[in-house]
């Protein structure tokens, strides 16, 4: 069950001409803070998701409120996401207060292949903000992001991840910055580069290497 799904799409562009939004309606998914997960967990619709892409722009969209993973993509070859933005919260703090946490799961941008430019965006949500869980070749930067971390992961035996870069990105209040989670049966990841990454005031952890 999810709200959109793609399979196999070769060269497509998502644009809109202006800033276009995708809605979610988390909030009624999330249900009551902390017992809406315990009813639920992570029976939620993923907001968009593809299987197999090639060659992809995504681009000028807003996505808002996501009941689950916001944007996902699995088996990437070629893709560049700009100027598109992920909102989950359930109020206007300036924090990632008990309430807005328990709207959990709520990934940003969640890739898996080959070949990725993502620039020029922002993420403020309840889970990881952007999450490299597989491939190589991928490029992270000049973006904004407030969540539970610049991911690595989860990483689990026969997964590699190997040349990735985050360059140039502010991270205000966000729960944790620099995360690489593992399973117990681990992986490899190599050749990882984070820089110029900036932290104002992090919630909970600047750096978190270890178990998912």
């Amino acid at each position: 069950m999810e709200a959109i799904t793609f399979e196999n799409a070769i060269n497509v562009t998502f644009t809109s001409s202006g800033m276009g939004t995708i809605e979610g309606n988390g909030d009624k998914w999330w249900g009551v803070p902390f017992v809406g997960y315990l009813v639920r967990a992570e029976n939620r619709p993923r907001m968009f998701l593809m299987h197999s892409p090639k060659n992809i722009l995504f681009e000028n969209i807003l996505l808002h409120n996501s009941p689950y993973h916001t944007w996902s993509a699995y088996d990437v070859e070629g893709l560049e996401i700009r100027n598109s933005h992920v909102d989950a919260r359930r109020s206007k703090k300036d924090v990632h207060s008990l309430d807005d946490i328990s709207a959990f799961n709520t990934d940003g941008f969640d890739v898996t292949g080959n070949d990725v430019w993502i620039h020029d965006c922002s993420v403020w949500n309840q889970d990881d903000t952007f999450d490299v869980k597989g491939g190589s070749n991928m490029l992270i930067e000049n973006v904004q992001a407030s969540g539970f971390g610049l991911t690595i992961g989860s990483i689990s035996e026969g997964v590699v991840v190997q040349n990735i870069t985050f360059r140039n990105v502010t991270m205000h209040h966000t729960g944790k910055g620099i995360y690489m989670k593992f399973r117990e049966d681990g992986g490899i990841i190599k050749d990882i580069t984070y820089e110029n990454i900036v932290m104002d005031a992090p919630e909970q952890y600047a750096i978190w290497i270890g178990p998912a």
